[in-house]
C-alpha cells in the first residue's frame, strides 16, 4: 500500500479526529488502513480495537510489532486468538463506511495521551499499542492479556526499544530531586537488589509510574480540570485582545 492511500484510508477510518491525523507518522496511518481491511476481510461494518490490533502487527517495521512479536504475540497467534472472539460477519451486508467503535476511539484518544507523557509531537504505532491496552476493555487488550502483556510491561518495553533506538525523549530525560523516607528507600533498594530494576533511579521511576497508574482515574479527573483551565485561560486572553476589551 502506498503512502498516499494509506494516508487516505487513515483519514476515512478516523473521521473528525484531525488533532490526531495530523499528528500520525506513516506507520501508524498504514496501520490503521490496514484495520480497516482487517475489518473488511472479516466482513465487520466497523473497526475494533481487534483489527486495530492486526494493522499494527501488519506493519512488520513498527515499534508496536515489534514489541508484540518480542513478547510472543506474533501476527498467527494473535489472529488465531481473535478469532476465537470474534466471528465473521455477513459480506452481502457490507455497504457503507466501516467506522470506529467507541473502544477504538477511546484508544486513539488515549494514544494521543501516551504520546504526551512520553514527549513526542508525533503519534506513532507504540502510542497506538499502548493506547488500546491502556483502554482495557476492548478485544485487543484482552488478547494481548492471553500473551501475558499488560499495560506496564507494555510500556516499558516501548521505552527500551525506542531508547536502543536512540530516542532520549522516550523517559522524557527529565531529573527531579525530593526527599524520601526510609520506607520508601527500602523499597527502592529491594527492587535493585531482587534484579527487578537495575538502579535507584530506575527503581524510583517505576514506582512513580505504579503510583500513577494506580490512581488513573483521579489523575484523568485532574488532567481534564487543567485542560478546562487552560481553556478559560485562553478565553481570557483572547477576550483581552478584543478591540474595546480594554474600556470595559
Amino acid at each position: 500500500m502506498s503512502e498516499n492511500a494509506a494516508t487516505q484510508e487513515a483519514q476515512a477510518a478516523i473521521g473528525p479526529y484531525t488533532q490526531l491525523d495530523s499528528r500520525l507518522v506513516e506507520r501508524a496511518r498504514r496501520a490503521i488502513a490496514l484495520a480497516q481491511d482487517e475489518a473488511r476481510r472479516y466482513a465487520h461494518r466497523y473497526v475494533g480495537t481487534e483489527h486495530l490490533l492486526l494493522g499494527l502487527l501488519g506493519v512488520p517495521d513498527g515499534v508496536a510489532a515489534a514489541v508484540l512479536r518480542a513478547m510472543g504475540a506474533d501476527e498467527p497467534r494473535v489472529r488465531s486468538a481473535i478469532e476465537q472472539f470474534v466471528p465473521r460477519g455477513d459480506r452481502t451486508d457490507m455497504k457503507g463506511e466501516v467506522g470506529l467503535t467507541e473502544r477504538a476511539v477511546a484508544a486513539l484518544s488515549l494514544a494521543v495521551d501516551e504520546a504526551r507523557h512520553m514527549g513526542h509531537s508525533y503519534i506513532g504505532t507504540e502510542h497506538l499499542l499502548l493506547g488500546m491496552m491502556r483502554e482495557g476493555d476492548g478485544i485487543a487488550a484482552g488478547v494481548a492479556r492471553r500473551f501475558g502483556i499488560t499495560l506496564e510491561a507494555a510500556r516499558a518495553a516501548v521505552i527500551d526499544l525506542l531508547k536502543q533506538k536512540g530516542d532520549v525523549s522516550a523517559a522524557r530525560n527529565n531529573v527531579i530531586t525530593c526527599r524520601i523516607d526510609g520506607r520508601d528507600m527500602d523499597a527502592i533498594n529491594a527492587l535493585v537488589e531482587a534484579g527487578a530494576r537495575s538502579t535507584r533511579s530506575d527503581a524510583a521511576a517505576w514506582l512513580i509510574h505504579a503510583g500513577i497508574e494506580a490512581n488513573r482515574e483521579l489523575l484523568d479527573m485532574v488532567y481534564g480540570t487543567v485542560l478546562e483551565i487552560r481553556r478559560l485561560r485562553e478565553e481570557v486572553a483572547r477576550s483581552l485582545q478584543e478591540p474595546g476589551a480594554s474600556a470595559k
